[in-house]
């Protein structure tokens, strides 16, 4: 084997300990930068740390302000008269405490159909109040709001001080005791229906009140064609289950409203609650055929889309029964 001289070695060795010390130079200064971009980063989050509250705060101001600013632009260039049902009563929708538009429709069913009593019964009103809260805060209406959760009508009762703020859980056998022990028998100019599970049976089961108008809450991911519910289940908590399996479809709420002497006479656009009314109130509101009136709620669209979610396959995967009901 050829030898290199030994001078060709000891020129080689200077070489490749510059290089050495070349690279080990370049390695620290890449440390050193990516020490400067971690503190960065961590001095970027500690930042968004301290003001995420502030613009939490500030969403949930202004997250509702398009809406309210296309039910202005609705209200001038709209003339809800010249217009059929039943956007004559969704085009004047807008939101002051409802979850969504509802309120605007809610005043344009009144101001057509007319009040008795300016009484109320709100079935799972929440903190906010519900469907009601806008009658109770802004034309001092009175009534009774029932929620399970005993902190929270604490804190309605002391927003609305006039109504009757009730904690109880809700369930067939109870409901129309509930009604007659507070007062809220007979006939009330609203009842909003909103309990996320057994809907449906509560309704069917109430006696004790009749309502002129009604806004029951469906559910719209079991679709338009099939009249079905959740089975009754007095201890139903939708916390247990897939958010999207509670409630009743949109066709099992419009045929049991059939049955109680109620017909749909439209859905708010977001896709949630469903009006229904007494039918002899207004008879020159017609009725709306489910699929017509059948709105999808967006986020549920999404989800559809996306493959993500199917409250079908969900309840026969995890054995859950879905109750077909009579059309």
């Amino acid at each position: 084997m050829k030898q290199w001289p030994w001078f060709h070695r000891k020129e080689r060795e200077p070489e490749q300990d510059r290089k050495r010390n070349e690279l080990a130079s370049m390695v620290e200064r890449q440390n050193a930068l990516i020490r400067r971009l971690t503190a960065q980063v961590e001095q970027l989050e500690r930042g968004i740390r301290t003001v995420q509250p502030a613009f939490d705060k500030i969403w949930r101001k202004v997250r509702h302000l398009e809406p309210s600013v296309q039910a202005i632009i609705r209200q001038l260039a709209i003339r809800p008269e010249s217009l059929a049902y039943p956007e004559r009563l969704t085009a004047q929708r807008f939101r002051l405490e409802s979850q969504n538009q509802e309120d605007g429709i809610t005043l344009a069913l009144f101001a057509e159909i007319g009040t008795t009593n300016r009484r109320f019964v709100e079935l799972g009103s929440g903190l906010s109040g519900g469907n009601s809260a806008v009658l109770a805060h802004e034309f001092g209406w009175s009534g009774l709001m029932v929620d399970g959760n005993a902190g929270r009508m604490a804190q309605v009762a002391r927003r609305f001080p006039g109504v009757c703020a009730v904690a109880a859980w809700i369930t067939r056998d109870s409901i129309n005791d509930l009604l007659c022990d507070h007062g809220a028998a007979g006939e009330v100019d609203l009842l909003s229906l909103d309990l996320d599970g057994n809907d449906y049976w509560v309704w069917e089961a109430m006696t004790a009140c009749s309502p002129r108008l009604m806004i029951v809450e469906y559910n719209s991911m079991f679709g338009a064609e099939r009249a079905v519910t959740v089975p009754y289940d007095a201890e139903f908590d939708r916390k247990r289950f897939r958010f999207t399996y509670y409630g009743a479809s949109l066709a099992a709420m419009a045929a049991l409203g059939r049955r109680k002497g109620y017909r749909l006479v439209t859905v708010e656009p977001s896709g949630v609650n469903a009006y229904f009314l007494r039918d002899d109130i207004a008879p020159h509101i017609p009725a709306c055929e489910v699929r017509d009136a059948f709105r999808l709620m967006e986020k549920y669209d999404v989800l559809i889309q996306q493959k993500q979610e199917d409250v079908f396959a969900y309840a026969e995967k995890q054995g859950l029964p879905i109750v077909e009901v009579a059309g």
